[in-house]
């Protein structure tokens, strides 16, 4: 189980505020902030939001975790980008900045947009000295993939932003660790991100966090 959100972290209705529209469903987002911010490491960090989005996600540990830099990028800048978020445009493909370019890179339901996940995993690897928090969905069969299809349009269809998306199986997901050298993955399941009807029809199970620790000499750490 993950740990309580940090102290740094507001609550709830001050961190509603502040995300103001940018989320449709505003518990989800909510859940996600806190979740993400207990696996933050200890101390100052920089951290990568990979397809931030609008920077919000970015832009609440910036504002509220001291001593804590983020910088976005996106395949498509928005134009409801939030002001005071670093972000650039990137391919979707090549990350622009050099090795153990940040201490914590975060993957938000991304990779399962990306047209070749493994290549951008690697990528994200290489630009990341110590953890990368990825979250993203897990699908049990077709109608798993028909439900998130479901959520991806209505979460993202409005935006404009990308829907196309191929679902990953568990087995698919241990494939794709299993080709990153030198990490080890803590795996989050069964964390409410829904409640009520939401929950009745999307179950909390179709979603997933990994944490991904990594051994820059290329070798996985012991537990």
């Amino acid at each position: 189980m993950l740990e309580n959100p940090p102290a740094w972290l507001p609550g709830d209705d001050r961190l509603r505020r502040f995300l103001g529209d940018s989320a449709l469903y505003p518990f989800y987002r909510l859940k996600l902030t806190g979740y993400v911010s207990s696996l933050l490491p200890p101390g100052p960090c920089s951290i990568l939001d990979v397809g931030a989005g609008d920077g919000s996600l970015g832009l609440v540990f910036q504002t509220f975790r001291p001593g804590t830099t983020v910088f976005g990028i996106e395949v498509a800048l928005r134009a409801a980008t939030r002001q005071g978020v670093r972000m650039v445009r990137f391919d979707g493909r090549s990350i622009p900045f050099l090795d153990g370019s940040f201490d914590v890179s975060l993957v938000s339901n991304v990779l399962h947009h990306a047209s070749d996940p493994a290549a951008l995993l690697r990528e994200v690897r290489r630009v990341t000295r110590k953890r990368i928090i990825v979250k993203d969905h897990l699908s049990a069969g077709r109608l798993d993939d028909l439900k998130l299809a479901a959520l991806d349009v209505l979460g993202n269809l409005r935006l404009g932003a990308q829907v196309a998306a191929v679902y990953l199986t568990r087995q698919r997901w241990d494939e794709l660790f299993a080709s990153l050298p030198g990490v080890r993955v803590s795996t989050f399941e069964h964390l409410p991100f829904r409640r009520g009807l939401l929950e009745l029809f999307f179950s909390s199970s179709l979603e997933v966090i990994f944490a991904l620790d990594i051994d820059r000499r290329g070798t996985a750490p012991t537990a």
